[in-house]
């Protein structure tokens, strides 16, 4: 396997990754995107995974989470690593237990085919059954308008917990599905180009000619593009680019100048 590969969870599963990743006793980061902007983190290191981050999840919470996701983009880069540990459990075992999440999502994707999928009381009639709390914590918030992960979280629920009752009402001819909610486009302020050529400029000082390169590189590490790069990633770019200075006294004379950029970005 090539130090650098990439791929679509809809081609080469989460789990299967996992899999080569540890079999292989590789070191970098694994990096999972979506296109609404959703984006996860896991780094192994000799084949055993040290830290994930998931939206508001991290470690074993987080891997397991990410079985929700039906597409995306995944991309592994080779020695990238970091100093965080979030992870309890050895890698065996998270992959073993990321078995069932895979083969539950599986199963509750016959239903839901996407976490914004939206349900509606149904004029179905239903078979008799008996209604659990959950069940009805559930049912009370399904309103033709909410989302999956919005009723997730209103009942404080996991994506996974609330999916399964979904769909059991679904099974019970309780619920049918409405649509699909339409993606929130969230409003991302970016670094205006100007800045980041300035930026390019103090980093050619320090490093000389390489530095353009340099720069593409740390920008794409963080996920995003030049073009399209958001305000609140900028301290951490500018961490990375000082990281790539050997020099102490130049690294510090560029730390010095980003300061004063920051003050105008931030």
């Amino acid at each position: 396997m090539s130090d650098a590969f990439s791929g679509n969870l809809s081609q080469f599963k989460l789990l299967d990754i996992l899999r080569l990743l540890h079999a292989s006793n590789r070191t970098g980061q694994l990096e999972l995107t979506q296109e609404d902007g959703s984006f996860a983190e896991i780094y192994f290191v000799n084949g055993q995974i040290k830290h994930a981050i998931y939206e508001e999840y991290f470690g074993e919470e987080a891997i397991y989470a990410l079985f929700s996701w039906a597409e995306g983009t995944f991309k592994f880069r080779s020695g990238e690593v970091t100093d965080e540990e979030t992870t309890m459990l050895t890698t065996e075992e998270i992959i073993a237990e990321s078995v069932t999440y895979a083969a539950d999502w599986e199963s509750v994707r016959r239903v839901i085919p996407s976490r914004n999928t939206v349900f509606k009381l149904s004029a179905r009639s239903s078979r008799d059954f008996s209604m659990r709390a959950e069940d009805w914590a559930v049912l009370r918030e399904v309103d033709g308008y909410k989302s999956v992960k919005e009723i997730a979280e209103a009942t404080q629920l996991t994506e996974l917990q609330a999916s399964r009752i979904m769909v059991r009402l679904y099974d019970l001819g309780l619920i049918e599905i409405g649509g699909e909610a339409e993606p929130i486009q969230q409003v991302v302020e970016t670094v205006d180009e100007s800045i980041l050529s300035r930026v390019e400029r103090e980093l050619t000082v320090a490093i000389g000619p390489m530095a353009p390169i340099v720069m593409d590189d740390c920008v794409e590490m963080l996920g995003h593009k030049r073009s399209e790069f958001p305000k609140e990633y900028f301290p951490a770019l500018l961490e990375r680019l000082a990281e790539e200075i050997p020099d102490s006294d130049r690294r510090v004379r560029f730390q010095e100048s980003m300061l004063e950029i920051m003050k105008q970005v931030l």
